[in-house]
Protein backbone atom coordinates (compact mmCIF):
# COMPACT_ATOMS: atom_id res chain seq x y z
CA UNK A 1 0.00 0.00 0.00
CA UNK A 2 1.80 3.11 -1.27
CA UNK A 3 -0.61 5.76 0.00
CA UNK A 4 -1.06 6.56 3.67
CA UNK A 5 -4.00 4.67 5.12
CA UNK A 6 -6.73 6.90 6.52
CA UNK A 7 -6.10 5.90 10.15
CA UNK A 8 -2.43 6.95 9.86
CA UNK A 9 -3.00 10.44 8.43
CA UNK A 10 -2.64 12.46 11.64
CA UNK A 11 -0.13 12.72 14.46
CA UNK A 12 -0.88 11.76 18.04
CA UNK A 13 -2.44 14.79 19.77
CA UNK A 14 -0.50 13.75 22.89
CA UNK A 15 3.02 13.13 21.54
CA UNK A 16 5.96 11.42 23.19
CA UNK A 17 4.72 7.83 23.33
CA UNK A 18 7.78 5.59 23.54
CA UNK A 19 7.98 2.47 21.36
CA UNK A 20 9.12 -0.92 22.64
CA UNK A 21 11.50 -1.87 24.06
CA UNK A 22 10.97 0.92 26.58
CA UNK A 23 11.73 1.81 30.17
CA UNK A 24 8.75 4.12 30.74
CA UNK A 25 5.13 4.21 29.66
CA UNK A 26 4.80 0.54 30.58
CA UNK A 27 1.46 -1.24 30.46
CA UNK A 28 0.81 -4.37 32.49
CA UNK A 29 -2.29 -6.37 31.59
CA UNK A 30 -4.00 -8.58 34.17
CA UNK A 31 -5.33 -11.84 32.74
CA UNK A 32 -7.88 -13.50 35.04
CA UNK A 33 -8.62 -16.43 32.74
CA UNK A 34 -9.00 -15.33 29.12
CA UNK A 35 -9.10 -18.11 26.51
CA UNK A 36 -5.94 -18.58 24.47
CA UNK A 37 -7.84 -17.68 21.28
CA UNK A 38 -8.91 -14.31 22.72
CA UNK A 39 -5.41 -13.67 24.03
CA UNK A 40 -3.97 -14.38 20.59
CA UNK A 41 -6.37 -11.91 18.96
CA UNK A 42 -5.56 -9.23 21.53
CA UNK A 43 -1.82 -9.63 21.05
CA UNK A 44 -2.16 -9.62 17.28
CA UNK A 45 -3.95 -6.28 17.51
CA UNK A 46 -2.04 -4.68 20.36
CA UNK A 47 1.21 -6.42 21.31
CA UNK A 48 3.12 -3.18 20.70
CA UNK A 49 1.09 -1.56 23.46
CA UNK A 50 1.62 -4.07 26.27
CA UNK A 51 4.83 -4.86 28.15
CA UNK A 52 3.76 -7.27 30.90
CA UNK A 53 1.06 -9.95 30.77
CA UNK A 54 0.22 -11.01 34.31
CA UNK A 55 -1.67 -14.17 35.19
CA UNK A 56 -3.70 -12.61 38.00
CA UNK A 57 -3.24 -13.67 41.64
CA UNK A 58 -2.40 -17.42 41.60
CA UNK A 59 -4.74 -18.26 38.71
CA UNK A 60 -1.92 -19.95 36.79
CA UNK A 61 -2.35 -22.94 39.11
CA UNK A 62 -5.88 -23.45 37.75
CA UNK A 63 -4.86 -23.69 34.09
CA UNK A 64 -4.11 -27.06 32.50
CA UNK A 65 -0.32 -26.99 31.99
CA UNK A 66 -0.62 -27.16 28.20
CA UNK A 67 -2.86 -24.06 28.19
CA UNK A 68 -0.40 -22.15 30.35
CA UNK A 69 2.49 -23.17 28.09
CA UNK A 70 0.53 -21.91 25.08
CA UNK A 71 -0.04 -18.55 26.78
CA UNK A 72 3.61 -18.15 27.74
CA UNK A 73 4.66 -19.08 24.21
CA UNK A 74 2.28 -16.50 22.74
CA UNK A 75 3.79 -13.80 24.92
CA UNK A 76 7.29 -14.77 23.91
CA UNK A 77 6.31 -14.77 20.25
CA UNK A 78 4.87 -11.26 20.50
CA UNK A 79 7.59 -9.75 22.68
CA UNK A 80 5.55 -9.49 25.87
CA UNK A 81 6.78 -10.53 29.31
CA UNK A 82 4.49 -13.12 30.92
CA UNK A 83 4.51 -13.72 34.65
CA UNK A 84 2.42 -14.95 37.56
CA UNK A 85 0.86 -12.62 40.11
CA UNK A 86 2.55 -11.99 43.45
CA UNK A 87 0.01 -14.08 45.34
CA UNK A 88 1.63 -17.16 43.81
CA UNK A 89 4.94 -16.35 45.45
CA UNK A 90 3.21 -15.56 48.73
CA UNK A 91 1.69 -19.06 48.72
CA UNK A 92 5.11 -20.53 47.94
CA UNK A 93 6.51 -18.66 50.96
CA UNK A 94 3.75 -20.00 53.22
CA UNK A 95 4.47 -23.54 52.04
CA UNK A 96 8.25 -23.18 52.34
CA UNK A 97 9.05 -23.73 48.66
CA UNK A 98 9.72 -20.23 47.36
CA UNK A 99 13.29 -20.98 46.22
CA UNK A 100 12.18 -24.08 44.31
CA UNK A 101 9.28 -22.09 42.87
CA UNK A 102 11.59 -19.34 41.57
CA UNK A 103 13.83 -21.94 39.94
CA UNK A 104 10.83 -23.66 38.32
CA UNK A 105 9.60 -20.33 36.91
CA UNK A 106 12.95 -19.71 35.24
CA UNK A 107 13.05 -23.20 33.75
CA UNK A 108 9.54 -22.66 32.36
CA UNK A 109 10.64 -19.56 30.44
CA UNK A 110 9.22 -16.99 32.87
CA UNK A 111 11.55 -14.00 33.14
CA UNK A 112 9.61 -11.77 35.54
CA UNK A 113 9.08 -12.28 39.26
CA UNK A 114 6.69 -10.27 41.41
CA UNK A 115 7.58 -10.07 45.11
CA UNK A 116 4.69 -8.97 47.31
CA UNK A 117 3.20 -9.27 50.76
CA UNK A 118 -0.28 -8.01 50.03
CA UNK A 119 -1.88 -10.84 51.97
CA UNK A 120 0.83 -12.40 54.14
CA UNK A 121 3.21 -10.83 56.64
CA UNK A 122 6.61 -11.16 54.98
CA UNK A 123 9.72 -10.39 57.05
CA UNK A 124 11.68 -7.57 55.46
CA UNK A 125 14.84 -9.70 55.47
CA UNK A 126 13.07 -12.43 53.46
CA UNK A 127 11.57 -9.86 51.07
CA UNK A 128 14.99 -8.44 50.24
CA UNK A 129 16.53 -11.93 49.98
CA UNK A 130 13.90 -12.89 47.41
CA UNK A 131 14.54 -9.74 45.38
CA UNK A 132 18.30 -10.25 45.42
CA UNK A 133 17.96 -13.92 44.50
CA UNK A 134 15.66 -13.19 41.55
CA UNK A 135 17.81 -10.30 40.34
CA UNK A 136 20.98 -12.42 40.48
CA UNK A 137 19.29 -15.17 38.44
CA UNK A 138 18.34 -12.68 35.73
CA UNK A 139 14.67 -11.97 36.38
CA UNK A 140 13.08 -8.62 35.80
CA UNK A 141 11.97 -8.03 39.39
CA UNK A 142 8.74 -6.29 40.29
CA UNK A 143 8.04 -5.73 43.97
CA UNK A 144 4.77 -4.45 45.33
CA UNK A 145 3.91 -2.08 48.16
CA UNK A 146 0.52 -2.04 49.84
CA UNK A 147 -1.98 -4.42 51.39
CA UNK A 148 -5.00 -6.02 49.75
CA UNK A 149 -7.32 -5.75 52.75
CA UNK A 150 -9.91 -2.98 52.21
CA UNK A 151 -9.22 0.05 54.34
CA UNK A 152 -5.68 -0.98 55.31
CA UNK A 153 -3.35 1.74 54.05
CA UNK A 154 0.40 1.89 54.55
CA UNK A 155 1.71 5.33 55.59
CA UNK A 156 3.46 7.16 52.75
CA UNK A 157 6.74 7.21 54.68
CA UNK A 158 6.62 3.41 55.04
CA UNK A 159 5.81 2.96 51.35
CA UNK A 160 8.67 5.24 50.32
CA UNK A 161 11.07 3.33 52.54
CA UNK A 162 10.02 0.01 51.00
CA UNK A 163 10.42 1.41 47.48
CA UNK A 164 13.91 2.70 48.15
CA UNK A 165 15.05 -0.48 49.89
CA UNK A 166 13.60 -2.75 47.19
CA UNK A 167 15.34 -0.79 44.43
CA UNK A 168 18.64 -1.05 46.29
CA UNK A 169 18.12 -4.82 46.59
CA UNK A 170 17.68 -5.13 42.81
CA UNK A 171 14.01 -4.54 41.99
CA UNK A 172 13.44 -3.01 38.55
CA UNK A 173 10.01 -1.50 39.23
CA UNK A 174 7.71 -1.13 42.21
CA UNK A 175 3.99 -1.79 41.89
CA UNK A 176 1.60 0.36 43.91
CA UNK A 177 -1.23 -1.90 45.09
CA UNK A 178 -4.63 -1.36 43.50
CA UNK A 179 -5.99 -4.91 43.10
CA UNK A 180 -8.17 -5.87 40.15
CA UNK A 181 -11.09 -3.75 41.38
CA UNK A 182 -9.28 -0.50 42.21
CA UNK A 183 -11.54 0.36 45.15
CA UNK A 184 -10.76 0.81 48.83
CA UNK A 185 -7.08 -0.13 48.57
CA UNK A 186 -3.80 1.67 48.02
CA UNK A 187 -4.34 5.24 46.86
CA UNK A 188 -8.04 4.68 46.04
CA UNK A 189 -11.10 5.36 48.16
CA UNK A 190 -14.12 3.05 48.39
CA UNK A 191 -15.51 4.42 45.09
CA UNK A 192 -12.26 4.05 43.21
CA UNK A 193 -11.42 7.75 43.22
CA UNK A 194 -7.74 8.65 43.42
CA UNK A 195 -6.70 10.10 46.76
CA UNK A 196 -4.60 12.78 45.14
CA UNK A 197 -2.92 13.96 48.33
CA UNK A 198 -1.52 10.47 48.90
CA UNK A 199 -0.26 10.23 45.32
CA UNK A 200 1.43 13.62 45.54
CA UNK A 201 2.95 12.81 48.92
CA UNK A 202 4.45 9.59 47.55
CA UNK A 203 5.79 11.38 44.47
CA UNK A 204 7.36 14.07 46.64
CA UNK A 205 8.91 11.50 48.97
CA UNK A 206 10.48 9.52 46.13
CA UNK A 207 11.59 12.31 43.80
CA UNK A 208 13.06 10.83 40.59
CA UNK A 209 12.45 7.28 41.84
CA UNK A 210 8.73 7.88 41.28
CA UNK A 211 9.33 7.13 37.59
CA UNK A 212 10.00 3.54 38.66
CA UNK A 213 6.48 3.06 40.03
CA UNK A 214 3.81 1.01 38.26
CA UNK A 215 0.42 2.27 39.40
CA UNK A 216 -2.23 -0.44 39.38
CA UNK A 217 -5.13 1.36 37.71
CA UNK A 218 -7.89 -0.98 36.56
CA UNK A 219 -10.54 1.74 36.21
CA UNK A 220 -10.80 4.19 33.34
CA UNK A 221 -11.06 7.23 35.62
CA UNK A 222 -7.83 6.20 37.33
CA UNK A 223 -6.03 5.81 34.00
CA UNK A 224 -7.29 9.23 32.91
CA UNK A 225 -6.02 10.78 36.13
CA UNK A 226 -2.51 9.36 35.78
CA UNK A 227 -2.13 10.25 32.09
CA UNK A 228 -3.42 13.79 32.61
CA UNK A 229 -1.36 14.27 35.77
CA UNK A 230 1.89 12.42 35.06
CA UNK A 231 1.94 12.25 31.26
CA UNK A 232 1.70 9.35 28.84
CA UNK A 233 4.99 7.85 30.03
CA UNK A 234 3.45 6.84 33.33
CA UNK A 235 3.56 3.09 34.09
CA UNK A 236 0.15 1.49 34.60
CA UNK A 237 -0.82 -1.99 35.74
CA UNK A 238 -3.78 -4.32 36.29
CA UNK A 239 -5.28 -3.14 33.02
CA UNK A 240 -8.12 -5.33 31.78
CA UNK A 241 -7.12 -7.12 28.55
CA UNK A 242 -10.06 -5.59 26.67
CA UNK A 243 -8.95 -2.13 27.85
CA UNK A 244 -5.53 -2.44 26.22
CA UNK A 245 -6.36 -0.44 23.08
CA UNK A 246 -8.60 2.07 24.90
CA UNK A 247 -5.73 2.80 27.31
CA UNK A 248 -3.28 3.22 24.45
CA UNK A 249 -5.73 5.69 22.92
CA UNK A 250 -5.72 7.63 26.20
CA UNK A 251 -1.92 7.70 26.19
CA UNK A 252 -1.88 9.19 22.68
CA UNK A 253 -4.62 11.78 23.19
CA UNK A 254 -6.99 9.87 20.93
CA UNK A 255 -9.89 10.02 23.38
CA UNK A 256 -11.70 13.12 24.56
CA UNK A 257 -10.54 12.56 28.14
CA UNK A 258 -6.91 13.25 27.20
CA UNK A 259 -7.40 15.13 23.92
CA UNK A 260 -8.98 18.15 25.59
CA UNK A 261 -6.25 18.51 28.27
CA UNK A 262 -3.59 18.14 25.58
CA UNK A 263 -5.12 21.04 23.65
CA UNK A 264 -4.95 23.27 26.72
CA UNK A 265 -1.42 22.17 27.53
CA UNK A 266 -0.11 22.75 24.01
CA UNK A 267 -1.57 26.26 24.11
CA UNK A 268 -0.05 26.95 27.52
CA UNK A 269 -3.50 27.46 29.08
CA UNK A 270 -4.52 25.90 32.37
CA UNK A 271 -7.84 24.16 32.75
CA UNK A 272 -9.93 22.67 35.53
CA UNK A 273 -10.02 18.95 34.82
CA UNK A 274 -9.62 17.65 38.34
CA UNK A 275 -6.03 16.65 37.58
CA UNK A 276 -2.89 18.70 37.17
CA UNK A 277 -1.87 18.93 33.54
CA UNK A 278 1.57 18.62 31.98
CA UNK A 279 2.92 19.80 28.67
CA UNK A 280 3.07 16.97 26.10
CA UNK A 281 6.63 17.99 25.27
CA UNK A 282 7.79 17.80 28.88
CA UNK A 283 9.05 14.75 30.69
CA UNK A 284 6.67 12.75 32.89
CA UNK A 285 6.31 13.93 36.47
CA UNK A 286 7.50 17.42 35.51
CA UNK A 287 5.19 18.88 38.14
CA UNK A 288 7.40 17.41 40.87
CA UNK A 289 10.69 18.48 39.31
CA UNK A 290 11.55 20.75 42.25
CA UNK A 291 11.37 17.89 44.73
CA UNK A 292 13.30 15.68 42.32
CA UNK A 293 16.18 18.14 42.13
CA UNK A 294 16.44 18.29 45.91
CA UNK A 295 16.46 14.52 46.38
CA UNK A 296 20.14 13.77 45.75
CA UNK A 297 20.09 10.36 47.41
CA UNK A 298 17.19 9.13 45.31
CA UNK A 299 18.79 10.47 42.15
CA UNK A 300 22.00 8.58 42.85
CA UNK A 301 20.04 5.39 43.47
CA UNK A 302 18.17 5.84 40.20
CA UNK A 303 21.42 6.18 38.26
CA UNK A 304 22.96 3.18 40.02
CA UNK A 305 20.31 0.67 39.02
CA UNK A 306 18.65 1.23 35.64
CA UNK A 307 15.98 -1.32 34.70
CA UNK A 308 16.39 -3.41 31.58
CA UNK A 309 14.26 -2.87 28.46
CA UNK A 310 11.01 -4.79 28.60
CA UNK A 311 11.39 -6.83 25.42
CA UNK A 312 11.82 -10.51 26.18
CA UNK A 313 14.94 -12.18 24.80
CA UNK A 314 16.08 -15.77 24.78
CA UNK A 315 19.39 -17.16 25.94
CA UNK A 316 21.06 -16.19 22.67
CA UNK A 317 20.04 -12.56 23.02
CA UNK A 318 17.44 -12.78 20.24
CA UNK A 319 13.98 -11.37 20.66
CA UNK A 320 10.68 -12.74 19.33
CA UNK A 321 10.68 -9.93 16.78
CA UNK A 322 13.60 -11.70 15.07
CA UNK A 323 11.30 -14.50 13.98
CA UNK A 324 10.13 -14.61 10.33
CA UNK A 325 6.63 -13.69 11.43
CA UNK A 326 7.75 -10.30 12.71
CA UNK A 327 10.90 -9.61 10.71
CA UNK A 328 10.79 -6.61 8.41
CA UNK A 329 12.14 -6.54 4.90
Amino acid sequence: MSETYWSQMFLDPLPGRVAKPRLSGLTMVMDTGFPVSVMRDLLQAGAEHVDFWKFGFASAAVYPPEVLVNKITLCQEYGVLAYSGGTSLEIAVLQGVWQEYVKALWEAGIRVLEVSDGTIDLPLKTRREMIRTAHARGFTVLSEVGKKQPGRFLPVVEQAGLVQGDLRAGADYIIVEGREGGMGVGVYDAEGNVRENDVQALLNALGPLSTRLIWEAPLKKQQIYYVNTLGNRVNLGNVHPLDLLPLESLRRGLRSDTLRPSLYASAGVSHDSGAQNVSPASSPFSHVNESMQSSVENKNLLEKHIPRPTLWVNGEGRSPSDSPRHRKG
